[in-house]
């Protein structure tokens, strides 16, 4: 039963947390992401709820009424729904409050709490899981100012700051490293497997940066052959990859798996007719999307999400001031959010 007292929280597992091997065991599919909702939304206590699911963060901001029991009550249904032990759940998860949450969500949504520090991409993922939120009713008049007002925060820390100055993404950094790996890439062939927007600017990124061989692979032949059209390439279906992979030399993987698609079995069994020519696999996914074990045959050479993102991070020491800036206006914006809050009687005092 409400008692009048309202708690915001965020339970977050992310990079700065947990390892990419306890990350994977966090992803979501949109089915389990509404399954999550309902969950959620069952146990009166949790008043309104918005979940976020990128390939390097689970973050749950909620609004309680019964602060104590709110966490408990999500971190049981969160235990529950992954089967995963509680132990090991707030091993893995953080959780911030009131102000926190709000400077967390600010911090998030500007790039500040990226792999690689002021990319762009994120803000758009917490747009789309704002709108899924409010499609599955998850948002109240709490997160809904708190999202709206957060956005403002957000934008003003990129249209102000040069935190996201130099096309800082995922995408750029993997093509950049094939390009120091091989010297060049007009004579090399690409393999993108995936369809979304990661493997959309790595498509781009190759061929901004001299590949005119590549192809692009998708669970459908019909998606490939259609987006092959639009980024150019050739399509392949992710089914009969053991037919084209050793046409190409460079394989940069962002799609949806349960297990991963490719496997040190199926690379042993081509190995041989490659004849020694080198193979670069990037994999951008998460669950991932290349088995580790890959790396251990010779001449193949395997980046994953993290490796990537601590070449990137090697880069950033010059912008420490730039990120210092922006953390302070968040820290101003989050304040500011929270006493406007405090005002219209949405959060208790704290």
């Amino acid at each position: 039963m409400s008692s009048g007292h309202h708690e915001l929280l965020v339970v977050t597992v992310n990079h700065e947390t947990v390892p990419m091997k306890e990350r994977e065991r966090y992803s979501l599919d949109e089915i389990q992401v509404e399954a999550l909702y309902k969950a959620l939304h069952d146990n009166s206590i949790i008043e309104e709820s918005l979940i976020l699911n990128t390939c390097n963060r689970f973050e749950l901001y909620f609004k309680t009424n019964e602060a104590r029991n709110g966490r408990s009550v999500v971190y049981e249904t969160l235990s529950s729904f992954y089967g995963i032990p509680l132990v090991e759940l707030e091993a893995h998860a953080k959780t911030r409050g009131g102000q926190d949450a709000i400077k967390h969500l600010i911090e998030v949504s500007a790039g500040l709490r990226s792999q690689i520090t002021g990319e762009a991409e994120i803000f758009g993922q917490v747009k789309n899981a704002y709108s899924k939120c409010q499609q599955l009713g998850g948002a109240g008049a709490l997160i809904n100012r708190m999202v709206q007002k957060g956005f403002q925060a957000a934008k003003l820390i990129r249209h102000s700051t040069p935190i996201g100055q130099g096309q800082i993404n995922i995408s750029n950094v993997a093509v950049d490293l094939s390009l120091k790996i091989f010297g060049s890439l007009d004579r090399v062939s690409a393999l993108v497997i995936g369809t979304g927007e990661i493997s959309e600017k790595t498509a781009k990124a190759l061929r901004s940066r001299g590949t005119h061989n590549f192809g692009i692979a998708s669970h459908s032949l019909e998606r490939a052959e259609s987006v092959a059209q639009e980024w150019g390439g050739t399509p392949h279906a992710v089914g009969e990859l053991d037919s084209y992979l050793n046409g190409y030399d460079i394989l940069i993987s962002s799609t949806n798996v349960e297990e991963p698609l490719l496997t040190k079995p199926l690379l042993e069994r081509l190995h041989p007719a490659r004849k020694n020519r080198p193979l670069f696999l990037v994999d951008l996914g998460l669950p991932r999307n290349v088995e580790s074990a890959c790396q251990d045959l010779d001449n193949v050479y395997l980046y994953n999400l993290d490796d990537l993102a601590k070449i990137a991070q090697d880069n950033l020491s010059d912008r420490q001031a730039t990120i210092h800036t922006s953390e302070k206006i968040a820290s101003q914006k989050s304040d500011a959010i929270w006493q406007m809050l405090e005002k219209r009687g949405l959060v208790s005092s704290q």
